[in-house]
């Protein structure tokens, strides 16, 4: 199976017709780069790194440009803007709550994984496959690509069933 979705779609699906999650202002995607604002005030629990950067720059722009798809899951190399200033300092405070806003909304931990790549740039692996199983059994993904502002999937369906909420 191929599918190709404008990313407003495929966002859409994602969040199964639900709202962001309130830290996340807009999420948008042009070309190969989801970029979202997130409103740094509306960390729940913030750590005081992000309490002092929410002082002074309350909106943070995070550039999130695909880079490859490997057993089933997504690489994205991250930029994070405070205003005009890059804050890849700030990764640390934010990996624990990404991964606590995620738990709140019933996602295993693991789903998404936040560290340094090999250049030390900010890197985000995200299990897509383990995101697909949490909703279908008998979908492995065989293909990913975030393209002209489209997600492209490829998948080889055996045994297909939707999982219960």
């Amino acid at each position: 199976m191929r599918l190709t979705l404008p990313f407003t779609e495929a966002r859409e699906l994602a969040l199964q017709g639900g709202a962001l999650p309130p830290i996340v202002r807009s999420a948008s995607c042009v070309g190969a780069t989801i970029r979202a604002e997130i409103d740094l005030r509306a960390v729940p629990g913030a750590p005081l790194a992000v309490r002092a950067l929410a002082a002074v720059a309350p909106i943070v722009r995070v550039d999130a440009t695909f880079r490859a798809f490997e057993q089933g899951r997504v690489t994205f190399e991250l930029t994070i803007w405070a205003a005009a200033v890059p804050v890849h300092r700030l990764l640390n405070q934010l990996t624990g709550v990404l991964n606590g806003a995620l738990r709140g909304r019933g996602l295993p931990d693991g789903l998404v994984v936040v560290h340094q790549g090999l250049r030390g740039e900010p890197v985000a692996v995200v299990d897509l496959q383990a995101a697909v199983a949490l909703r279908a059994d008998g979908v492995t993904l065989t293909d990913f690509a975030l393209a002209d502002g489209a997600v492209e999937l490829e998948a080889s369906i055996a045994g297909f069933a939707l999982r219960e909420l």
